[in-house]
């Protein structure tokens, strides 16, 4: 397992949407998951900047000596991961958020919470994070942390999901300039979006 096994995705506009996004597909019947095992895990939380070189290969080590361990918060970091991208298609969709996704959010946030300290850095006060517990929950903790400040802003709004109709799944901020931003990319999902209208337009005019 180096680096160069996975490269994940960073273009959401949102850290918690960019774990999120860590499934391929995530609304159709067949997604395709990225993250595989604790080392995809830390190897994203490396990717994303939130743990250094020095932490994710102490935590790789970790993984060999517990894997029972390791596993649980494997399977943890997924659950969580499920019910982010439920709690914010939901809200896109403005459909009713399920309590048990809710409660994992919850869950996460109120660990996360309990291992922050104000710290001043060059006089000035800032959050940071007690890091002298090995755990990959370290990794767990900004994104549920930066999702609960995500969905308490009015930026909440803005959260969209690609509207491809094989389910994409893809969650984004639409930073467009009138939010009128439909898909994860025109690359992608756009340009069939177009090629499919365009072809239902030639069909209707005969």
């Amino acid at each position: 397992g180096t680096m160069g096994d996975h490269d994940f995705e960073f273009d959401s506009g949102h850290l918690a949407l960019d774990f999120a996004n860590t499934k391929d597909w995530h609304a159709s019947q067949t997604p395709q998951e990225k993250l595989n095992s604790y080392a995809d895990l830390v190897a994203w939380g490396q990717q994303a900047g939130l743990v250094s070189t020095e932490a994710a290969a102490r935590l790789r080590l970790f993984a060999l000596e517990q894997p029972r361990d390791s596993l649980n918060t494997y399977q943890f970091a997924i659950q969580l991961r499920e019910a982010l991208y439920h709690i914010f298609s939901n809200q896109y969709a403005n459909l009713p958020l399920a309590p048990s996704d809710l409660a994992t959010l919850n869950s996460v946030v109120q660990q996360a919470m309990a291992h922050l300290r104000l710290t001043p850095v060059n006089g000035v006060m800032q959050w940071e994070w007690d890091t002298s517990l090995e755990s990959a929950n370290l990794i767990l903790w900004p994104v549920a942390r930066a999702a609960a400040e995500l969905l308490t802003s009015p930026r909440a709004s803005l959260v969209r999901e690609c509207e491809d109709d094989r389910g994409c799944g893809f969650l984004f901020m639409d930073q467009s300039k009138n939010h009128s931003r439909r898909w994860c990319s025109m690359e992608s999902c756009g340009n069939r979006a177009k090629a499919r209208r365009h072809y239902a337009k030639t069909q209707s005019s005969e």
